[in-house]
């Protein structure tokens, strides 16, 4: 049982890491930034724009990653 399990996380994160790790960039780039544009009169300027620059990062690691 265990060896099961164990052969199931492997396969589980491999399958993870090569095949959607792109889309979870890309997706969660989206919506941060969603969330940023929803949150413009509650959070601070500097926390706001640390955050697009973090949407933007992600986005360009998940394209570039789709790429490949």
């Amino acid at each position: 049982m265990a060896r099961v399990i164990k052969n199931y996380l492997i396969a589980f994160f491999t399958a993870f890491f090569t095949k959607w790790l792109e889309d979870f960039f890309i997706v969660s780039a989206i919506v941060l930034t969603v969330l940023n544009t929803y949150l413009i009169s509650v959070i601070g300027l500097n926390i706001l724009i640390g955050n697009y620059v973090l949407a933007v990062f992600l986005a360009i690691i998940g394209v570039t990653l789709a790429r490949r």
